[in-house]
């Protein structure tokens, strides 16, 4: 096992002591000499550290010499943060005032003396701790490298020009094709298994031989898709979980609303098993279970209960690795197949299409290149995994016979018991020390669980794995990390799920197992059913165990411990003990039952992560000002909270606020004043403009670099035009998504089409949601500027008689409207439309509900895929194309009596024209 920290970590360290910023502490004047003689030893460690930790897998001396060498280079790094926060600190005093400067001189934390005094002593013990690891390096006849790239160099140039996007295009399963029709045809053949309550079918292969990705083709195909009701995915794992599966199922058939009312996590099994049954009774669905490892029947027969009322063809497919497991729940033999490995032609062709992904370079590969090609995709063994992961390995190597030679050559995986680790070994070993401790330190996270990219990014620069670098912002630096790593297939089935979530991806197991091997003991991950880990090393623990509550004792032992994450409700007793980590650099709890931090946290002067999402937080402790590295600040689903600090002004380095719990804060009234000096805000969910005290709207002037969404709220305490132009939306060129919200229970409009209109965004807005304006038209004159735009909600404008011109908006693909009582009708495109002018070109998704007075639709929607109407009383008559649209596959009438009638089967006046469209759902 290689340490993907300590390079990296060393190189930080000495960049750190040679910058010009270092000479700006005050607390290390005086330390002159000791600092260059650190530089010095340091740089001396440097150059031997490749031949090092090539030596470190043959020889435990070497390994236990760099074990020792990272402890004193994290200890200096935590003495260089410190002088650094303790300097901003200090600047922090002088603003508040005199009496902070006061009380600061006799504190023991932070009177410039003593603390001067501290880092002293700390910087000379540093020091003679690495003279004596410097002296034991003779002892290991290490040699100086001349390797810069990687283990000196920076990791810009590592990544490859040819990037563009994080996004990898969809690759067909090779060698599948008759295993994938007959899967789909007898998923779809209800007359196989209808002996059994429960129809399983059953994919059982080793690890990385494609059971999943032919699941997933399985679920996506067309004839699957409009053959069952219900489709669910569920990723399952080593536990067995029969409540968290059963949550599961629930959650992907109900809406957001309907879950609210659910509380399913107070539920018990029986409950579950109940609701289950009830949502499944009668229809035929479709559920897949990925990754089973079930070796205990009494589970498996408990999950059936609620699963057998399904109508008669409803199938569960399960992916497992054990023959048994699948003979265990698909007892037909007709319904299990066993995966098999790919031929040594169908591995070259998917090794081709990672190693060239340009189409043209692939048809044109020279004889003598493919030869050798050849001989590494069949070490793969067949195994899509490997071929993959190597395949894209190639992808950053010169098309040149030597250089692909020197992979198959100095390699040796064959030997290997495990043929797919090694594969995966040999491109995690090719990575730059940086992207390798980024890559290792994703193990955090469950196995199957989604990544969101900003997060993996935010938490990568808060341990300080990618620091800014030549000009390059850390953010920044971490998106090319992000792609390389997809671009490497480190990271898979990634997708953009919607603004706010952004860029997710999962890993796979095998690729998860290699992650957590290569963290070794720097990284403790407690989950259900596996031993508990008790190391002092730990650098970052890991919690996802349900109502677990870490030991007292052995959390006292973790005084390393540099990111703690727990992702499960978190127990109130050891909060305040928490705060004596004072090494923290990430702190991620999930649904605290308190109503406060305590005072203590800062202490955690280190900390540039906190995630208290989900938490019963009322207010947030103005001592939280102190934590003055701090970068991301999350409140998400924190309903209770009344207030921010007053003093948050004064964190400057926060670069991401979200206080966003989907529906608003209804005791969260207004934004600090202050807020523009937080000029490094890259994200903003909310803002409320408060109407005696608080922040004005003129102060997200200057906060330009905001960008994914920004929800305003309280806009009838904007002064008008003027005011609202203040805001200054205009020049937010990175905000995809904005809400303009009024608060409920006005009687009457104040100035809300001033506001609007005052309250122009960028014209790359993609998302846009107006809420509780009580105008009479809503039309402001920039609304057909936004020529990206492709949804809008219009949501309780319950004044307003006239749509604006959406027809007209090119990128248009969803719009919805709810409760715009009086709504007449949609603007009248069609008089003003040119000739030639297609309306509503990109149009998908058509969802009206509570619209009173609405009589009748626009005529044509030529991509119109779901038609939703609702309690729309007086509606009459529908688009009259709708016959010809050809996309159209959902149309739902409810609540819509006149219309209902008009739909109803055979008889009604539309019945011909809705008659062809495969889902309808018309209640009359």
């Amino acid at each position: 096992m290689a340490d993907p920290f300590t390079s990296a970590l060393v190189r930080d360290v000495v960049e750190k002591l040679t910058s010009k910023a270092i000479q700006e502490y005050g607390l290390l004047r005086g330390l002159k000499n000791d600092l260059s003689a650190l530089e010095n030893t340091f740089k001396l460690i440097k150059g031997v550290l490749y031949d090092a930790e090539m030596k470190q897998t043959t020889q435990k001396a070497v390994e236990e010499w760099l074990k020792t060498l990272k402890s004193a280079s994290l200890e200096m790094e935590k003495v260089l943060d410190e002088a650094k926060t303790v300097a901003m600190i200090q600047r922090l005093h002088g603003e508040m005032g005199k009496k902070y400067k006061i009380r600061a001189f006799f504190s023991s934390r932070y009177n410039p003396v003593m603390v001067r005094f501290r880092i002293a002593h700390k910087v000379k013990n540093i020091r003679k701790k690495l003279e004596d690891i410097n002296a034991d390096r003779s002892k290991f006849d290490l040699t100086a490298s001349n390797t810069t790239s990687k283990y000196d160099g920076g990791i810009g140039g590592e990544i490859s020009d040819r990037e563009t996007t994080s996004l990898m295009p969809l690759v067909e399963i090779y060698g599948r094709d008759e295993e994938k029709k007959m899967i789909v045809d007898k998923i779809c053949n209800q007359d196989i298994g209808i002996t059994h309550d429960v129809r399983v079918y059953a994919i059982w292969g080793m690890g990385g031989i494609g059971k999943t990705t032919l699941a997933q083709y399985v679920y996506n195909h067309e004839t699957v898709q409009t053959h069952f009701e219900f489709k669910c995915w569920v990723y399952v794992s080593a536990v067995f979980d029969v409540k968290r599966i059963i949550k599961q199922i629930i959650k992907s058939i109900c809406g957001p609303e309907d879950l609210k009312d659910l509380k399913l996590d107070k539920m018990s099994l029986d409950d579950l098993e109940r609701e289950l049954e009830s949502k499944l009774s009668g229809k035929k669905y479709f559920i897949i279970m990925d990754d089973v490892w079930i070796e205990n029947n009494e589970k498996w027969n408990e999950l059936c209960k609620p699963l057998s009322c399904g109508a008669k063809g409803s199938t569960v497919m399960v992916t497992t690795r054990k023959k048994n497991t699948a003979q265990q729940m698909a007892k037909i033999p007709e319904l299990q197949r066993n995966v098999e490995t790919l031929s040594e032609e169908e591995s070259w062709a998917l090794f081709k299409m990672f190693a060239f992904p340009d189409r043209g370079e692939r048809e044109n590969v020279s004889s003598e290149l493919e030869l050798v090609g050849k001989k590494i995709a069949e070490k793969c063994n067949g195994l899509p995994l490997a071929v993959i992961t190597v395949g894209s390995l190639m992808l950053t190597k010169e098309k040149k016979v030597n250089e692909w030679q020197d992979v198959n050559d100095n390699f040796k995986w064959e030997q290997d018991d495990d043929i797919v680790l090694p594969a995966l070994r040999l491109s995690y070993n090719d990575l730059p020390p940086r992207m390798k401790i980024c890559f290792a330190y994703c193990c955090v996270f469950s196995k199957g669980e989604e990544m969101s990219k900003d997060s993996l990014i935010e938490l990568w620069i808060a341990n300080g794995f990618i620091p800014s670098e030549g000009g390059m912002s850390s953010y920044v630096l971490g998106q090319k990390i992000f792609t390389f790593l997809v671009q490497r297939s480190f990271f898979q089935d990634v997708v953009e799920k919607d603004i706010d979530t952004g860029v997710i991806c999962k890993m796979h197991d095998l690729m998860h197992d290699l992650a957590q091997y290569e963290m070794g003991h720097d990284c403790a991950v407690i989950e259900p059913g596996k031993e508990l880990i008790r190391s002092d090393e730990v650098l970052h623990l890991s919690l996802s165990c349900k109502d677990f509550e870490f030991p007292r004792q052995d959390l006292k032992k973790l005084r390393s411990v540099r990111s703690m994450l727990v992702f499960n409700r978190y127990h109130t007793s050891n909060i305040r003990q928490i705060s004596s980590h004072v090494c923290l650099r990430v702190l991620y709890f999930n649904k605290i039952r308190s109503s406060t931090l305590p005072e203590s946290i800062c202490k955690l002067i280190h900390l540039r992560y906190l995630n208290i999402s989900d938490s019963e937080i009322k207010v947030l402790p103005e001592s939280i000002i102190y934590l003055q590295n701090l970068q991301t600040l999350i409140l998400e689903g924190c309903w209770k909270l009344r207030e921010l600090p007053k003093g948050l002004r004064y964190m400057r380095n926060l670069q991401r606020l979200d206080i966003d719990n989907g529906n608003m804060f209804p005791s969260l009234k207004h934004m600090p004043v202050g807020i523009k000096e937080l000029t490094n805000l890259r994200r903003l969910s909310n803002f409320a403009v408060g109407k005696y005290k608080g922040a004005r709207i003129g102060e997200l002037g200057n906060l330009n670099l905001l960008g994914w969404e920004l929800w305003l709220s309280g806009l009838e305490n904007v002064g008008g035009l003027r005011d609202a132009k203040s805001a200054n939306l205009k020049d937010k060129t990175n905000l995809k998504s904005l809400t303009l919200d009024w608060s409920r229970g006005r009687s009457e409009e104040t100035n809300d089409s001033e506001v609007v209109e005052g309250l122009e965004p960028n014209s790359g807005l993609q998302e846009l949601k107006i809420d509780g304006y009580m105008g009479t038209v809503i039309s402001p004159s920039w609304l057909l500027k936004l020529v990206n735009l492709t949804s809008i909600q219009l949501n309780q404008l319950r004044m307003c008689e006239q749509l604006p011109p959406l027809g007209k908006l090119p990128s248009l693909k969803r719009i919805e409207l709810w409760r715009m009582f009086y709504l007449k009708c949609f603007h009248d495109d069609d008089n003003s439309k040119s000739k030639d002018e297609i309306l509503f070109p990109s149009l998908q998704q058509l969802h009206i509900s509570e619209c009173w007075y609405l009589v009748s639709l626009p005529n044509n929607f030529p991509k119109l895929q779901s038609l939703e109407l609702k309690s729309c009383h007086l509606l009459r008559y529908l688009p009259d194309e709708i016959q010809s649209f050809k996309d159209l596959n959902q149309i739902t009438i409810e609540g819509c009596k006149i219309l209902s009638r008009r739909c109803e089967e055979e008889i009604g006046k539309y019945w011909p024209k809705i008659s062809h469209i495969p889902h309808r759902d018309i209640q009359t």
